[in-house]
């Protein structure tokens, strides 16, 4: 998995081994980001454009030219579904994203740049565009090291850093809701905060999280699965993105703890969980129940200053 981390700015001037360009199916130059990479590059990539790609490119494709005077050793194209006019496959657009690292690591490319690919005029919901780009990249299976995301406005960089703060650790919440519609109802939760600002959760069975009067802890740790915002989209010897499949996420949780058995659950935990699945998706903030600069009393607490009630025993 690539360490992925998200800017602001002009794509054109991102140093990178490779740049990526969000191109039209002509591959002859365009306006947004293409007319900014085409620019950038000067006329060197224009020609080579020409003598690679006399017929255009695919929808959902990428190849390569020149650089030019970029700040790159290459350039990659790729060519996004235009939502405006109907073209709404989401996975031609994973496919753009999926097709450019492979092309990258063909080049041996370490580093690579995106623009966030159809969410121009192309008309791409924002959000979607952004879950469909964080969540690509962060399950690739690529040699390239470092992925940038570049905005063009800091409000969508904002959105972009929501969407990856909260995108693994909202999954691993709904596998273990899952797990309870596989009834184990005993598998329970517990998320919270270190000073340095590490965000973890730890998920056992219910015997083994116990109240020590002002915050529940797990008592055996290796009975315990564990995820913290340290690892990224790692999680129990697999990847949790976004996009993974909520069963495969219970499996997951599930082959790491052999204690769990199907017994029937808390009507009233599970309602809460529900409703705290439904609070951090509506505020886009991750929960905790306490923090080593927070101890939490009779509530849980979101990371944006938000409240949600104290789990039901």
């Amino acid at each position: 998995m690539p360490t992925l981390r998200i800017i602001t700015g002009d794509i054109a001037r991102v140093g990178a081994d490779a740049i990526v360009n969000a191109a039209n199916t002509r591959m002859r130059g365009g306006g947004g980001v293409d007319g900014a990479i085409h620019r950038g590059g000067g006329p060197a990539v224009l020609d080579d454009c020409i003598a690679r790609f006399p017929n255009g490119l695919a929808v959902g494709d990428a190849g390569w030219t020149t650089a030019g005077d970029l700040p790159a050793r290459h350039l990659i194209h790729t060519v996004g579904p235009n939502y405006a006019a109907g073209q709404r496959d989401r996975s031609l657009l994973e496919s753009c994203y999926r097709r450019s690292l492979r092309v990258a690591d063909e080049l041996g490319a370490r580093t690579v740049a995106f623009p966030l690919i159809s969410a121009g005029v192309y008309g791409w919901p924002i959000d979607d565009a952004v879950a469909v780009a964080i969540d690509t990249i962060s399950a690739a299976s690529t040699a390239v090291e470092e992925v940038t995301l570049v905005a063009f406005t800091e409000a969508l960089a904002e959105t972009m850093r929501s969407h990856q703060l909260v995108a693994t650790p909202l999954r691993i919440i709904q596998g273990v809701r899952e797990v309870h519609r596989l009834g184990y109802g005993d598998v329970r939760f517990v998320p919270h905060r270190y000073a340095l600002g590490t965000w973890r959760i730890e998920i056992s069975t219910a015997d083994n999280v116990r109240d020590t009067g002002s915050q529940p802890r797990v008592g055996d740790a290796a009975a315990t699965v564990r995820h913290s915002s340290a690892a990224g989209s790692a999680f129990a010897g697999g990847v949790v993105t976004g996009a993974t499949p909520i069963r495969e996420v219970a499996d997951l949780i599930l082959s790491q703890l052999p204690q769990a058995a199907r017994r029937d659950g808390s009507p009233d935990y599970e309602r809460w969980l529900a409703e705290l699945e439904a609070t951090c998706v509506e505020r886009r903030a991750l929960p905790m129940a306490f923090g080593d600069e927070l101890w939490a009393e009779d509530e849980w607490r979101l990371t944006d200053g938000g409240t949600v009630s104290a789990p039901p025993a």
